[in-house]
């Protein structure tokens, strides 16, 4: 899929690497709607897209736990510009003590990190169908393919997003829409930046992994939109200078598909 005049979906696109995709695209010559809580950084970046009077992106307030929310995102873009081609589920959240704290502030995460993903894919192939295609992509992490004793419940999530992911790798087949997903290690994220003052554990990680450049991050969605051979896949990147697809190997492996 070539980027240019494409019409492209990002949750969770205000900050971190939904709105460093946004200004990515945008560079490539898409349009881009952010769905996002925060409001304010969202309209600050919407500010710097829309540039010389051009509308590059529009900001739709979206709390994607509530499913309401989602489906009219969607459904303003697709009033709006007519189409949707690319979605991207990206909001996610990680929370200090989601377990060990004893309380159900685990859901939340659970809510926003797989079962918005799910609805977002779901509304995502519903309305693709209209435009004869696309692309979704997820945002996973590496913690989805590794554990994270320190974040059991985020871990949790991320796995389910890998496994949700490649269960659609059919769907090429039958719709034209292929699903994908991208695990990275530590970027430089207010998640990331908030969770390691709080959690030595993960600034204790982070020192020893490294942050993983930004740009390589985003190459990695650029890939998956671009590249019509990956359907079910995982963009790995462990470490800087280190990506590679995971999830085709598992598959043929496991056959889920056969």
């Amino acid at each position: 899929m070539q980027i240019k005049n494409k019409i492209a979906i990002i949750t969770g696109g205000a900050n971190g690497i939904g709105a460093a995709l946004a200004c990515r695209l945008v560079l490539e010559g898409a349009q881009v709607v952010i769905g996002d809580i925060d409001e304010k950084s969202g309209q600050k970046l919407i500010n710097e897209l829309n540039q010389n009077n051009k509308v590059n992106a529009t900001f739709v307030f979206c709390d994607v736990i509530n499913f309401d929310h989602l489906y009219q995102l969607f459904d303003t873009v697709q009033n709006t510009f007519g189409g949707i081609d690319i979605v991207c589920n990206n909001a996610g959240i990680g929370q200090f003590g989601e377990f060990y704290d004893q309380t159900d502030n685990w859901i939340k995460t659970i809510d926003t990190n797989l079962n918005a993903v799910i609805k977002g894919t779901q509304l995502g192939i519903q309305f693709l169908k209209k435009r004869g295609g696309g692309v979704i992509i997820n945002t996973a992490s590496l913690s989805g393919i590794y554990p994270a004793k320190f974040l059991p419940i985020y871990s949790a999530s991320k796995h389910g997003v890998i496994g949700f992911t490649k269960s659609l790798c059919e769907l090429n087949d039958t719709d034209n829409i292929r699903v994908n997903a991208v695990a990275s290690g530590f970027v430089d994220t207010y998640l990331v930046q908030n969770l390691s003052k709080i959690m030595p554990k993960i600034a204790q990680s982070v020192e020893k992994l490294g942050l993983i450049p930004m740009d390589e991050v985003i190459n990695a969605y650029i890939t998956i939109i671009q590249d019509d051979k990956l359907m079910g896949d995982t963009i790995m990147i462990p470490n800087k200078n280190n990506s590679q697809i995971i999830s085709k190997s598992f598959v043929e492996d496991l056959k889920p598909c056969d």
